[in-house]
């Protein structure tokens, strides 16, 4: 059978990433009407899945053979070996965020923190009165209050290529079962973008790393405050520099003293979370006084000190815990109307010899600015449904909610009489719920880049 690819469009997509206008500080909607955190991804060069990899087929249940996809390693010529697999990158931010259950009973969901009380005295000289004179003396009462946010559940649903059993009969052993690991990572894959995006979109506290500018001037946000968006959007200024260990210092101690955030908190002390590029981690750790430090504790024989010249990453360094980012967000615009930059997807779709596989998007490779956190604890939770299959006589089969991957086969007396078709479905379903928003800071920074150029050996002699 002649194979006819499914696919058509660009060898690179052209869409970038568009969001709806944020909403003001401490009235945060993600309803339907609303969704001000989940953005709209212009369609990309696929028919079978679009530019937000959503499952898009047409509605009918026949399939057409022109989606059947052969992307198993046929046995016509001999194969000797294991099918191998690539991972999908590592990530660490499933790992920065709370998780629970929503319960059902809500489209919309209330999220109320109670906010610190206000005392009546003061908290720099709090005023003591002698006990003697205190008698029939009242007091005026301490205010409290509380912040809401309105989020609800949202879905993101995929599919696998569909499989023709006649097909797949002469496939090398092993070539369905890595296609399956390919898909589950894949699945991971989008569950830490989904969080990342989440945090640059939501988080409380932004900062453009530019040195024309003063700190206060550079950076946006308050406490309880949300979807908050960078300085360029108002004034237009851009980064111009790289992140630096000062700079890195600074934003952490205006979370701890000014936004009162709680860092991490572990057996070898509390931190923040700094997930950030390869390139971002190197440049900090090459700080003179960084690297003064690191050279002090590693002659001294401190693990810490070892572990920070051996690795990319690092933990416990004067109260940051270092993660690398491999695939960190990167943009070249920020749009003045959302004020969230016009992130670029780091991958495109190629055709490999069985199917199609990730390839990095030159444009991401080639981006002006990247994006990197600094991340306490209890800024956000990442809710999953509670299961529900229905009442009395209204039954549904238990739903997908974790990206669970499930292979759907059914035969009908339509289109799939004989059975010859299979498929792979799942959904992420997930609620990001505030509860302390400042504690996450995005900060946006100049890529510079060390090319790793060889330098030239001298035509002097050494005299040996």
């Amino acid at each position: 059978m002649a194979y006819t690819n499914p696919f058509a469009g660009p060898a690179y997509p052209t869409g970038t990433t568009t969001y709806a206008s944020g909403t003001q500080p401490g009235s945060y909607d993600q309803t339907s009407a609303g969704l001000a955190a989940a953005g709209s991804v212009a369609s990309g060069p696929t028919s079978l899945v679009s530019g937000n990899g959503n499952f898009s087929g047409s509605s009918s249940n026949c399939i057409p053979l022109a989606t059947v996809q052969n992307f198993a390693s046929k046995d016509v010529n001999r194969i000797i070996g294991q099918i191998a697999k690539v991972l999908a990158r590592k990530s660490p931010y499933i790992n920065s965020i709370d998780g629970g259950t929503i319960p059902n009973v809500s489209d919309v969901v209330r999220s109320v923190v109670e906010e610190m009380a206000v005392p009546n005295a003061s908290l720099a000289a709090p005023n003591f009165v002698a006990d003697l004179n205190l008698c029939g003396v009242g007091a005026t009462p301490d205010v409290v209050g509380s912040t809401e946010y309105q989020f609800q559940l949202a879905t993101l649903r995929g599919a696998g290529p569909r499989v023709c059993v006649k097909q797949a009969r002469a496939a090398f052993k092993g070539s369905y079962l890595q296609a399956q690991v390919s898909l589950e990572k894949t699945i991971l894959q989008l569950i830490n973008a989904d969080i990342r995006y989440q945090y640059l979109v939501q988080s409380g506290i932004k900062y453009v790393v530019n040195s024309t500018q003063s700190f206060t001037t550079n950076l946006t946000g308050d406490m309880q405050q949300i979807n908050t968006l960078f300085q360029t959007a108002s004034n237009g200024v851009y980064p111009d520099s790289a992140l630096n260990f000062k700079t890195l210092y600074r934003i952490g101690t205006f979370l701890r003293e000014e936004m009162l955030a709680e860092p991490f908190a572990t057996k070898e002390g509390e931190y923040f979370q700094v997930l950030a590029s390869a390139d971002a981690i190197e440049n900090i750790r090459n700080d003179a006084d960084v690297k003064e430090d690191l050279l002090y504790l590693t002659a001294g024989s401190f693990t810490l000190g070892e572990e920070s010249i051996s690795g990319y990453q690092f933990m416990g360094y004067r109260g940051f815990a270092f993660g690398i980012d491999q695939q960190p967000l990167r943009f070249n615009t920020i749009d003045p109307t959302s004020g969230i930059p016009d992130v670029i997807n780091p991958i495109y779709q190629a055709t490999v010899t069985n199917g199609f596989g990730q390839r990095r998007n030159p444009t991401w490779v080639a981006g002006t600015y990247e994006i990197a956190f600094v991340i306490a604890g209890e800024a956000f939770k990442r809710l999953v449904p509670e299961q529900y299959v229905g009442e009395g006589t209204f039954r549904f089969a238990p739903q997908l909610a974790m990206g669970e991957l499930e292979w759907t086969y059914f035969r009908d007396n339509d289109c799939n009489l004989y059975g010859d078709f299979g498929q792979h479905i799942y959904q992420i379903q997930r609620a990001i719920q505030p509860i302390r928003p400042q504690n996450v800071c995005a900060i946006a920074y100049k890529r510079c880049p060390f090319d790793g150029a060889p330098l030239p050996c001298s035509t002097s002699s050494t005299g040996l």
